[in-house]
């Protein structure tokens, strides 16, 4: 019990001795002492005897006995102190101590903040008939009490009898809780006034100032609250100062003093781990009143995209415009559209709209529509002041969106009666077919170039259009259309001299030789590039060889020697050949010993070997000859020419007049091939020897050991002739039954490679690529043939479309080393590493892109698919470094889907590389460049949100998948776009630092 509660019950002890010492006996005495003593033991024990023995007693002893006896109960805190109250007030209700007993039980239950049995005691209580000690404490009691229960009426009377006595004990008390409950029934000055009469009060003066402090804020007395926290904020001696930070902040800020209001802010930060919305956008405000807008978006961003209230407005207002002020606009239209969707402040609501109007067009961003959303704010605000900038806007749109096809179509109903629209129109009809060109879409490219041709305006345009649609016929095949086209290029442009080179090929590839001639000749007065020079020059050469100029064919051949590159071997052997057609043999031969210590491991070199022994037959310099026959032999097991070398020592040998020697080796050729071409004429020519010597019945002889069928060979080259005849008339199914008719007949037939060859041709003109395959298996055996070349490319190819990429693989590698002719080079390179590519063996494909490309060896799209394959290569390969150049060298170099799949891959190296800005930064490059890209537009979109994500950025994350979810219909990535809108926004609170 209280100080108070002993003095209360010392006092009515001695009262009680005075008036009853004469009648009470030894056990009250010894009571009475002991409870004086504050014996409440020895007092509960002899006054509980009193109880017991009630008869002996008068009814006043017994009154006095049980009501010591409920107190003694009760100073102890015994259990049954409640129920000895109770039966004390039932058995005694007329008592002279009945009102002490309630005070002294109330004094009780108020120690046990047992407030509601309080109030109920003291109302029954006429408090002013207590004592004076007594009475302050009741008073104090009921009224804190009350308080505490809300019951305020009861509260503020009970505490305003404490408040008018100046020496009262409780009147602080009574003060302070009374200006509490004024303060909560918003009486705001009243509370005021006696929260500020406090301030001097030791017990209460830490308290003070944040009562104080809120009834300014919430009387808007910010002026006055921020001189008054002055003072005192700086002190962290007061009570609720994390909140007086706050109300200094917000005081600040509503007196748009945001440097300090910013200061008070992050103060309050390091008390708070996590912040209102109302707080997060003042915070954001201020920062952005202060051009701080990188930490302004930190704190507006924080605000959730589920609120729908006028702060959540003005914050996606401001996140908007905090981010174009740092020209990160795709974030900025986000915000402004999430402002302009909020019907609440209008004119907010029509400012973000015109916001996210110019930056939608500004961006051209594929989740938004420009024209769509120009034209609604023209619609939802006919008569808003930017009006007339919005529709400039609509007129710039088409030129600066490349989305050409939507464009062009809308152009197209236009009277085109504006100029600048007219350039407009030509200027997108060219881009969107250069576009459809790096596609290889060439036939609805050229659609596009005609369409930028007859507008007929810009002459810049038109000859680039004329340029590049000859390209596109070029690549068609189309060859005579693409020379009328590049002839409409004008010829003082520089255009047109670049497009001799290609109009040379165009005139070669028709064998129009002279034309090429001429067109390669102007060529080359317009190039530098050596690798060009090059080709140029070799491609001058075959032209004059195939006008059998032979001297000029090896003048430029020799130009391509010297001037070097990949084809160098190829001219070499093909000047070689000019000499021999000219009949200079000591040219031709010094030029064969030339290509072959050059170039020793030439595709070429055994057919220089070959050549070069011939060379020697016609210059009669016979044991040469053989030298090179038998080189081949010895060196060239494999070779085409094996055969033809045994066949041409059994020659020479015959032209030297050894006979013998001459008959040996051409019997050797009709054990080792027999049924041939070659050994028909090894029979031949041992026909020719024995009757020269007059030996004829020695060939009767040999006839009889060789398994040679005159008649059964006529046979076997007529039929066989009548079905190559069904072939060349491409009747292929006619073919394929008399073919395999030929081979039944014929299974070790003179021309069994011809026909195994015909059929595979015939297979693949109807498209059973399975069969073609199957007939190019019997074409290859351990012995090359006249077919070998194009069997090994034929089973390449087909085994790749088949998609049986070992197969593929394999042949491409084995075509890569017979092939001779550059074209055929290329081929087999692009083949295997492409086959490799799609076997996942990315580790090879690097190793091959190194090992066999060199600079200029590809150009055009096969140049570029090489790069693709590398760069991705390089990526799944973990060479982060050089895979992100070779993606920044294909966006420099291509177009259209290539260029998109490369933004993509740059952009996803950079987010796994934790480069998460730069990453962004590529998203929107191929955004704003290729929004017609869908497919990787919307990968694109994604890998946005995955880097808001990461960046803790949760408003634009949720803004990208939204409109994402709602455009694509890739199941993929809608697949994805759940599983992240799951794992990272399944409540509305995003982040740690919101609070309701």
């Amino acid at each position: 019990m209280t100080i108070v509660m002993y003095k209360k019950i010392f006092f009515f002890s001695i009262l009680s001795i005075s008036l009853f010492a004469q009648n009470t006996n030894d056990d009250y005495n010894q009571g009475l002492s002991c409870f004086m003593e504050g014996d409440y033991v020895c007092a509960r024990f002899h006054f509980l005897n009193l109880v017991r023995d009630a008869k002996s007693y008068n009814h006043l002893n017994q009154e006095l006995a049980h009501y010591y006896y409920y107190l003694s109960s009760l100073r102890l805190y015994h259990p049954e102190s409640e129920i000895l109250f109770e039966k004390f007030l039932q058995r005694f209700p007329f008592s002279a101590k009945k009102n002490d007993a309630i005070y002294f039980m109330a004094d009780y239950f108020f120690e046990k903040k047992k407030y509601t049995e309080v109030v109920d005691l003291l109302s029954q209580v006429n408090l002013y008939k207590l004592d004076k000690s007594k009475k302050s404490t009741a008073f104090f009691y009921l009224g804190y009490s009350a308080y505490v229960l809300n019951q305020y009426d009861l509260a503020k009377s009970s505490l305003y009898e404490l408040t008018s006595v100046f020496d009262n004990p409780f009147r602080e008390d009574a003060v302070f809780f009374n200006a509490q409950i004024l303060f909560q029934e918003g009486r705001f000055v009243d509370a005021l006034s006696d929260f500020e009469s406090l301030k001097k009060s030791a017990k209460y003066q830490k308290k003070i100032p944040y009562y104080i402090s809120q009834i300014l804020f919430q009387l808007n007395q910010y002026e006055q609250l921020v001189n008054y926290l002055e003072s005192i904020v700086d002190l962290h001696n007061y009570d609720n100062y994390q909140d007086l930070v706050l109300l200094q902040a917000k005081s600040f800020y509503h007196i748009n003093k945001y440097a300090q209001a910013v200061v008070y802010f992050e103060e309050y930060k390091t008390f708070s781990t996590s912040l209102t919305k109302e707080q997060l956008y003042q915070i954001g405000y201020s920062y952005y009143q202060k051009e701080l807008y990188g930490f302004a978006i930190d704190h507006l961003n924080k605000i959730s995209l589920f609120e729908t209230d006028t702060i959540t407005q003005f914050a996606f207002y401001y996140l908007g415009d905090s981010y174009r002020k740092i020209n990160n606009k795709t974030e900025a239209m986000n915000a402004f559209r999430s402002a302009s969707l909020l019907e609440l402040d209008l004119q907010i609501q029509h400012d973000a709209f015109y916001q996210f109007a110019l930056l939608c067009y500004d961006q051209g961003n594929v989740l938004c529509d420009p024209l769509q959303n120009l034209s609604d704010f023209i619609d939802k605000y006919p008569n808003s002041k930017h009006v007339d900038q919005i529709y400039t806007c609509l007129a710039n749109i088409y030129l600066n969106s490349h989305n050409y096809n939507d464009a062009i179509s809308i152009l197209e109903k236009s009277t085109f009666s504006d100029s600048n629209v007219e350039k407009q129109y030509q200027k997108i009809c060219f881009f969107r077919g250069v576009q459809l060109y790096n596609d290889q879409m060439y036939k609805d490219a050229i659609i596009y170039f005609d369409k930028a041709i007859n507008v007929n305006n810009d002459s810049y345009i038109i000859n680039e259009s004329y340029f590049w649609k000859a390209e596109a016929y070029y690549n068609l095949d189309a060859f005579s259309k693409a020379l009328l086209a590049y002839k409409k290029i004008n010829p003082s442009t520089f255009l047109y001299k670049q497009s001799l080179y290609s109009q040379g090929y165009c005139y070669l590839k028709q064998k129009n030789f002279y034309n090429s001639i001429d067109a390669f000749t102007q060529a080359e007065k317009h190039t530098s590039a050596s690798d060009i020079l090059h080709d140029i020059y070799i491609r001058l050469g075959d032209n004059y060889f195939s006008l059998s100029k032979y001297q000029s064919a090896a003048d430029f051949f020799h130009k391509g020697v010297v001037i070097g590159g990949f084809q160098a071997d190829y001219a070499a052997y093909k000047k070689s050949t000019a000499y021999v057609l000219l009949a200079d043999y000591d040219n031709a031969i010094a030029s064969f010993n030339d290509l072959m210590s050059s170039f020793p491991n030439s595709n070429y070199l055994d057919d220089a070997i070959f050549d070069l022994g011939n060379v020697y037959i016609l210059n009669q310099k016979y044991d040469l000859a053989i030298q090179s026959f038998t080189k081949i032999i010895n060196q060239f097991p494999n070779s085409l020419f094996f055969s033809h070398c045994k066949l041409k020592i059994g020659l020479v040998h015959y032209i030297k007049n050894e006979d013998k020697q001459a008959i040996t080796a051409l019997k050797n050729i009709l054990d080792q091939f027999p049924n041939t071409n070659t050994s028909e004429q090894a029979l031949n020519i041992i026909k020719n020897i024995y009757n020269e010597l007059g030996q004829s019945d020695k060939f009767l002889e040999l006839i009889k050991t060789v398994d040679h069928d005159f008649t059964k060979s006529e046979l076997d080259s007529s039929t066989y002739y009548s079905a190559e005849l069904q072939y060349m008339q491409t009747n292929y199914k006619t073919a394929i039954q008399s073919l395999n008719s030929y081979l039944s007949y014929y299974p070790e037939g003179l021309f069994i490679i011809e026909a195994n060859y015909l059929l595979y041709k015939s297979y693949e003109y109807l498209g059973d690529l399975d069969k073609a395959l199957e007939y190019l298996n019997n074409l290859i055996d351990d012995k090359e043939n006249k077919y070998t070349i194009e069997v090994v490319e034929g089973l390449a190819e087909i085994s790749f479309k088949l998609e049986k990429y070992l197969s593929s693989e394999r042949y491409f590698e084995q075509l890569l080393n017979i092939a001779d002719a550059h074209n055929v080079k290329q081929k087999a390179v692009l083949g295997l590493i492409e086959s490799k590519f799609n076997l996942y063996n990315y580790a090879e494909v690097i190793n091959s892109v190194n090992e066999l490309i060199q600079d200029g060896f590809f150009s055009g799209q096969e140049n570029l698919r090489i790069h693709y394959m590398y760069a991705y290569s390089l990526y799944k390969n973990n060479q982060i470094q050089q895979s992100l150049e070779e993606f920044d060298w294909l966006i420099k170099h291509s177009d259209g889907v290539l260029k998109a799949e490369s933004f993509y891959f740059k952009s996803l190296i950079l987010y796994n590389s934790e480069s998460y800005i730069k990453s962004k930064e590529v998203i929107f490059q191929l955004i704003n460049e290729l929004p017609i890209y869908n497919h990787w537009i919307d990968k694109g979109l994604l890998l946005l949100a995955k880097n808001y994500i990461v960046e803790e950025d949760m408003f634009q994350a949720h803004h990208v998948l939204l409109e994402l979810q709602g455009k694509t219909d890739d199941q993929t990535i809608l697949e994805e776009i759940n599983k992240l809108l799951n794992n990272n926004f399944n409540t509305m609170n995003s982040d740690s630092i919101i609070k309701n």
